[in-house]
């Protein structure tokens, strides 16, 4: 445990506002981003979206993340994904195979990783 821990709570804090800020202004087209819940220590994030014609919400439990910047361009890569769908279980087993779910983090959500 490093010596600022005590501050990632905080730190979580203010990227789970940017995060649903972020979404709900680039992709309101689809829906909202109700929750989301990151923990920095355990790498966790879990995820609630109020989606256009879903009766219920979308939940997604991200199991592991790691951050990583290569030429000055931060990416994400997400371990285990699971979400209240089957169907969308479905599609990322076989459209996102294991080491093939890394995205480039975008501009305004990486000033406050």
């Amino acid at each position: 445990m490093s010596l600022f821990s005590f501050l990632n709570p905080a730190k979580d804090f203010t990227r789970e506002v940017a995060a649903k800020l972020y979404f709900n202004h680039n992709y309101q087209r689809y829906g909202q981003m109700t929750n989301i819940q990151i923990d920095s220590t355990a790498k966790t994030l879990h995820v609630e979206l109020e989606l256009k014609g879903e009766p219920a919400p979308l939940k997604i439990d991200v199991a592991s993340y790691q951050l990583s910047t290569e030429s000055g361009e931060t990416f994400i890569e997400l371990g285990e994904i699971k979400t209240s769908r089957e169907w969308i279980n479905l599609l990322i087993s076989d459209f996102l195979p294991h080491g093939k779910k890394r995205f480039k983090v975008p501009g305004a959500v990486k000033a406050v990783l």
